[in-house]
């Protein structure tokens, strides 16, 4: 279908509109990323300006594994020992004193 002298006219005429509505979409798409930017700003400072509500943790984030709670217990345990030791000694003794006692003097 060949192309009419007086569509090329109504063609020419209308191409300065086309130009104009292209330019106007990618100017809409950056006013609209630079309105969405602004917007997650105010989002920031309000948060950081305000008590926020925690987070639920996921299921197992707050969960000691086995193998944690096996060195802990082994800690405790360890501790323990020493504590009864010394309840049954009946005294404290201190490391840094020496056992000898100088009677001469």
């Amino acid at each position: 279908m060949p192309i009419q002298p007086i569509d090329l006219q109504t063609l020419f005429s209308q191409l300065a509109n086309v130009g104009k509505d292209q330019a106007v979409q990618k100017e809409a798409s950056i006013l609209a990323q630079t309105m969405r930017g602004t917007e997650i700003v105010k989002e920031q400072q309000h948060d950081d300006n305000s008590v926020n509500q925690t987070k639920q943790l996921a299921d197992e984030a707050g969960k000691i594994s086995d193998e944690q709670k096996r060195k802990q217990e082994k800690r405790e345990g360890g501790e323990k020992k020493r504590e009864e030791k010394e309840q049954d000694r009946g005294f404290f003794t201190d490391p840094d004193l020496g056992t000898h006692i100088d009677i001469s003097g």
